[in-house]
């Protein structure tokens, strides 16, 4: 199986500081890979990286992004869009709000479509668009076609983005947050939904999330970001069912569930991410970690469990 992206020791930096530190990992045909940790520990960064959208002042240090066999690191601006445009789709975090209030759907799903493919004429966009709004769950394509995103629910947009987002039958389908702002019952549909267009489309997905349940219904493939870095890396029955960094074991401990006493509080792991954390030539869980020695302090190399499990972690 041959590898459709591949990030090679990335680093990435803005005027203070790393952002990202020797971000590696390769994403094989028709595998999910999700990225799990708080809040600023860099996985939507991650993505930024792949998609080449950084914030200003913002820049890669080093590394390589390579996708489809080419680093798109190196290339020109004109052949990245190109190469960007047919082979990967992309549904941002916060989609609620992600549609142009004042643009129908139908222009705003179609334009991308029509631009990259210059000779397809927009009847043909409109028929596509149509099909895959069918796809992804809507029963009544051509009103939401005609509709201001205002008249749509949050799970009717979540949906029109990610039919937006196969317009251009991509072999990568990256998403960030995708069931973040929706309610319980919209969550699982959409997780039902992402877990029958890999099957369907036959994708490979990067897919970012803070849900627990979710990602073990639909990852193949788990990295787990802290300050920037990748401390824990495998497949997801082994994250799950043997956790061997401190962090990684804490995330899934926190997961609510049924089966848990009601009684009892839900956990939390005390502190937060520090710009000191960020900096630390030693591992950057160190101030919160509850197993840390002396020797963490250090600078700590990834160390391969298996052929597919690797740590960031001296225990």
């Amino acid at each position: 199986m041959s590898d459709i992206l591949n990030l090679s020791s990335l680093f990435v930096k803005d005027k203070r500081r790393y952002l990202l530190r020797d971000i590696s990992f390769s994403l094989g045909e028709e595998t999910t890979l999700v990225f799990i940790g708080e809040s600023g520990s860099g996985k939507t960064m991650t993505l930024k990286s792949i998609l080449g959208i950084l914030p200003e002042d913002t820049e890669v240090e080093k590394g390589s992004v390579t996708l489809m066999g080419r680093d798109i690191l190196s290339i020109s601006e004109k052949e990245k869009r190109r190469l960007l445009c047919e082979n990967v789709g992309f549904v941002p975090q916060n989609t609620v709000n992600y549609l142009h209030p004042l643009l129908r759907i139908s222009d705003q799903i179609t334009d991308g479509y029509t631009t990259l493919y210059g000779k397809k004429t927009l009847g043909e966009a409109m028929e596509k668009a149509t099909r895959l709004l069918e796809s992804v769950g809507i029963t009544d394509p051509e009103r939401v076609l005609s509709s201001y995103p205002s008249l749509l629910s949050g799970g009717m947009k979540q949906r029109v983005n990610i039919a937006s987002a196969l317009m251009n039958d991509p072999s990568l389908l990256i998403s960030d947050e995708p069931t973040s702002a929706l309610d319980k019952v919209v969550q699982k549909q959409v997780s039902e939904l992402y877990i029958e267009l890999k099957k369907k489309r036959r994708m490979s997905l990067v897919v970012v999330s803070h849900d627990i349940v979710f990602v073990k219904k639909i990852a193949d493939v788990v990295a787990v970001f802290y300050a920037g870095e990748i401390v824990e890396i495998g497949k997801s029955s082994e994250i799950f069912s043997n956790p061997l960094h401190p962090y990684t074991k804490a995330l899934i401990s926190l997961s609510p569930s049924l089966m848990k006493d009601k009684s009892k509080p839900l956990g939390e792991i005390k502190g937060y991410i520090t710009e000191e954390d960020r900096r630390r030539e030693g591992c950057p869980f160190y101030s919160r970690c509850p197993e840390r020695r002396k020797e963490c302090m250090n600078s700590v190399d990834v160390r391969k469990v298996s052929e597919t499990h690797s740590v960031r972690c001296v225990l």
